[in-house]
């Protein structure tokens, strides 16, 4: 949900202070220099590096402000890279927190007085998030590294901050804010969530060196020197945490929602081969992402081309499902959204191409129930202005290049986008890396292979009709496939298997106008192609995938019914050619009409995303939920070894794909997930059974 921005002041000096809390963040343009001496050295960052034979070092903070040290860490980590390029240390990951977080204009202001960091500060002004409370990754510096900034309360980030069993944190950067000016921090739960999330052997420095200070530390186990500190605090803390072999640390996550990483054989993590099964969004973006992560990755894809279910639309609309409550479904789209673009606007960078257009989505009051809904979401100011604002219809008017008579609620920063473009770009992406793809493959099996540390994979290889089946092996195995994931074996989900017909519309002289995306039950997009993209309808159970010109007559009624009849809207007419073989994309059998898919969703509206889920031993294991005993009473519940889920995901793949790749390329590579617990819970495969159980069904 929305936070509040700090309100700052810069002395003459250049030191800063937020309105909140009575004490400097940052002293002008010695800042650099402080940073040095009080967190790279004593931390010893650059002795560790140099030292370390892991992929990836973490860095812990309390109280981000301009992100002075994240920018110098950053600098001297990329200066690290340069000088030891064989290293196997590749990645820096910076997780900070920020209750009060800058306004961009405030961060670019201030930043400004460091020109040695401009270059780094432009990237980290770019992509500086929202005022939305919560996680937000940001890769930066060719993904060297990887910023997670939590907005919000410092223990609260903490506390709901995902952790592997070997924990998160390698060093920490602490605030030196004094307990009487910030006193949520520098509490007993505070301390136990700092060792929750430290790794063996992490290290912490801080200026702050009262005795609740020394004495939290003490309690929860790390041992303590004093350093000398600054002119202005000539005195500084820095430990290190030790644990005994057998030690038992609070569990670093929940048992019943465990998200076990890949078992490792005789290969590293980061050489193992990922088999994908799937050929549309989500299984595309997993690719890459694998890839980027140094994976070797093989595409098995069913179909003859890619792209050819839910994601061969040509046009797809690009916004997120919010509602007046910030509950977990529209936080996780919410997130899910803003790191999307970021995604797709990176892939652009790199200059592949789909096609796109960020002009913002209208979301309609097309009845007094939405309106009182969306008028409802408004006045409780529950999302970022820059997320959705309201607009009367002479501003949709506006937005829209065409009379609007109702308000909406405008999303400025979405849009539509081509999705078999958009795969085809993410696989041109992943051809870069060890990446090959596989079509006409349909699964017919996973297999377990004698060192139960490979999968045999056996397809039907349908090229030709051939009934011939073809197997591989892998290390890692992901499905994202779908509509197809109902018919995975031993896979007992509530799925929903829901069709949904688009139509290509042909563009008019009143309609070429058209510059955003509208919704209401259903959506129309801009011309793409001298067509608009209209859809979209829902019929439950219905797995035909054949043009229904009913479904188009229903589709041209919701819209001109939303859109209040205007004149513009009752010249839409429906396509009636049948094919063209000139389609810049194979639609199925040609048709200019329109088609239909079918989209793979949940009962939660949310995508499975995790380690594959054995049911039936699940519910004997976690029998007892309903006694509702502490965490640790409950076992890790039983999964299929190195077999994964990415699906789900229904209507909003566009959305909501980016996210949940990275949530589970996260995963596999034991890298830490870019959403909280609470979120991640949500989206664990095996959270139906965990609901039954609870409530004895």
């Amino acid at each position: 949900m929305k936070i509040s921005n700090a309100n700052i002041a810069v002395n003459k000096k250049g030191a800063s202070a937020p309105s909140k809390i009575n004490d400097v963040c940052f002293s002008g343009k010695n800042g650099t220099q402080e940073t040095q001496h009080v967190f790279i050295e004593s931390n010893k960052l650059n002795e560790r590096w140099t030292a370390s034979s892991l992929p990836s070092f973490h860095i812990g903070e309390t109280g981000f402000g301009a992100g002075l040290n994240f920018l110098v860490a950053a600098q001297q980590f990329i200066t690290f890279r340069k000088n030891h390029p064989a290293s196997q240390l590749s990645q820096l990951y910076f997780f900070s927190t920020e209750k009060y977080p800058l306004t961009k204009a405030d961060l670019k202001t201030t930043l400004a007085l460091w020109p040695e960091l401009a270059t780094l500060s432009e990237s980290l002004v770019a992509l500086y998030p929202m005022p939305l409370s919560g996680l937000h990754r940001i890769h930066l510096f060719a993904n060297q590294v990887v910023l997670d900034l939590w907005l919000g309360d410092a223990t609260e980030g903490f506390t709901h901050a995902h952790a592997h069993q070997e924990g998160r944190i390698d060093a920490w950067f602490l605030d030196d804010f004094a307990p009487s000016n910030n006193e949520s921090m520098w509490q007993p739960s505070f301390f136990k969530q700092i060792k929750r999330l430290s790794r063996n052997e992490a290290t912490f420095a801080t200026l702050a060196t009262t005795e609740i200070v020394k004495q939290g530390f003490k309690d929860v186990g790390f041992a303590l020197q004093k350093r000398k500190g600054l002119a202005t605090k000539p005195e500084m803390l820095v430990g290190s945490l030790t644990l005994e072999k057998n030690e038992q640390v609070t569990p670093r996550q929940t048992p019943v929602f465990h998200r076990h990483p890949p078992t490792a054989g005789t290969e590293s993590l980061k050489q193992q081969h990922v088999a994908i099964i799937g050929g549309g969004i989500a299984a595309a973006i997993c690719a890459l992402k694998l890839i980027r992560a140094g994976k070797k990755v093989s595409l098995f894809c069913a179909d003859k081309t890619l792209a050819q279910g839910a994601s061969g639309n040509e046009q797809g609309g690009f916004y997120p499902q919010l509602n007046a409550e910030a509950g977990i479904a529209s936080q996780i789209h919410a997130h899910s959204f803003l790191y999307a673009r970021q995604f797709y606007d990176q892939l652009l960078l790199e200059g592949y191409c789909f096609g796109h257009q960020w002009c913002g989505v209208l979301q309609l009051c097309f009845s007094d129930s939405v309106t009182a809904r969306y008028q409802n979401m408004m006045r409780k100011q529950t999302w970022p202005q820059s997320l959705v604002d309201w607009v009367e219809p002479e501003q949709a008017s506006s937005i829209a290049n065409l009379p609007i008579t109702s308000p909406s609620l405008y999303l400025p920063l979405g849009g539509w986008l081509s999705p078999p473009d958009l795969v085809s770009a993410c696989i041109d992406a992943a051809g870069k890396g060890d990446f090959n793809l596989y079509l006409q493959h349909r699964l017919v099996s996973i297999v377990e292979t004698e060192s139960q540390l490979e999968k045999q994979l056996i397809f039907k290889h349908l090229e030709d009709n051939s009934e011939a089946t073809v197997d591989t092996t892998a290390d890692v195995v992901v499905l994202a496939c779908g509509a197809e994931s109902h018919l995975l074996s031993g896979l007992d989900l509530p799925f929903r298997m829901t069709r949904g017909q688009v139509e290509r519309v042909p563009t008019n002289t009143s309609l070429s106008g058209l510059s955003t995306v509208l919704c209401h039950k259903g959506y129309m997009t801009p011309a793409h192609n001298e067509h608009h993209a209209m859809g979209s309808t829902y019929v439950k159970n219905d797995m035909n995938t054949e043009y229904r010109e009913s479904e188009g007559e229903l589709n041209l009624r919701m819209h001109q019914q939303a859109l209040n009849n205007t004149s513009w809207s009752n010249k839409l007419a429906l396509n009636k050619a049948v094919s063209d073989d000139n389609l810049s994309h194979d639609l199925p059998d040609n048709d200019l009409r329109g088609r239909a898919a079918i989209r793979c969703s949940l009962p939660d509206h949310l995508p499975v995303v995790g380690a594959f889920p054995l049911i039936e031993k699940q519910k004997t294991e976690l029998g007892e939920l309903y006694k509702a005993k502490a965490d640790d009473y409950y076992p890790i519940p039983s999964v299929q070894s190195n077999v994964y889920l990415l699906t789900g995901l229904g209507s909003r793949g566009l959305t909501t794909a980016p996210l949940m790749a990275e949530i589970l390329v996260s995963q596999l590579c034991s890298a830490p997930l870019p959403l909280d617990n609470r979120l991640l819970n949500a989206i664990n495969p095996n959270r139906f059974v965990v609901r039954d159980l609870i409530r004895r069904r």
